[in-house]
C-alpha cells in the first residue's frame, strides 16, 4: 500500500510539474515565471530536507524515502524549463538566477542533466528498496545541487 501511495504521489507531482512548466512556455509574465521557479526550488529543497532527515534518523521510513526521491527526480528532470528567456535579472524582478544561465546555456544544460541523472539514480535506488544505497547517493545529489549553485545562483539579496 505504501509503495502504491508513493508512486501515486510521484505521478501526481510529475503531472503538476509538467503543467507548471508548460505554463511558463505559454506566456507567464516574468514575475509569475520567477515565482513559479522559486516555488519549484522550495519544493525540491523540502524533498531534499525530508530525505536528509530520514537518513539522519537512523531508521529511515522507506515509504517516505521513496516518495521524496520520486518527487526530487521528477522536479529535477524539468528544471531547465524553469528559466525562460527574460526571467533573469534583466526582468527587474528579484531573482538569484545569474545571467550566466542564459549566456552559458551549454554549461547550464550540463549541470541540469547531472542533477537529473543523480536524482534519477537516487529514485531508482529508493524505488528498489535499497535505502542504504539511496542514502549514500544523497552525497552525489548534494554535489550536483551545490555545483549548480556555485556557478548559476547569486547571493541572497
Amino acid at each position: 500500500m505504501a509503495l502504491g501511495m508513493g508512486l501515486k504521489s510521484a505521478a501526481t507531482t510529475a503531472v503538476l510539474v509538467f503543467a507548471a512548466t508548460t505554463s511558463l512556455a505559454a506566456g507567464l509574465s516574468a514575475a509569475d515565471a520567477i515565482k513559479a521557479r522559486h516555488d519549484h526550488f522550495k519544493d525540491m529543497g523540502a524533498a531534499a530536507k525530508a530525505l536528509g532527515d530520514q537518513f539522519k534518523s537512523g531508521a529511515p521510513d522507506a515509504a517516505i524515502v521513496k516518495a521524496q526521491a520520486a518527487k526530487l527526480a521528477a522536479t529535477a528532470a524539468t528544471l531547465p524549463t524553469w528559466f525562460p528567456s527574460g526571467t533573469g535579472p534583466e526582468s527587474g524582478v528579484k531573482t538569484r538566477a545569474l545571467p550566466v544561465i542564459w549566456t552559458d546555456k551549454a554549461g547550464f544544460s550540463a549541470a541540469a542533466k547531472t542533477l537529473a541523472a543523480e536524482t534519477a539514480k537516487l529514485n531508482s535506488l529508493a524505488a528498489a528498496g535499497d535505502i542504504a544505497a539511496a542514502g549514500a547517493q544523497m552525497q552525489a545529489v548534494g554535489g550536483a545541487c551545490g555545483g549548480c549553485h556555485k556557478k548559476f545562483r547569486g547571493p541572497e539579496a
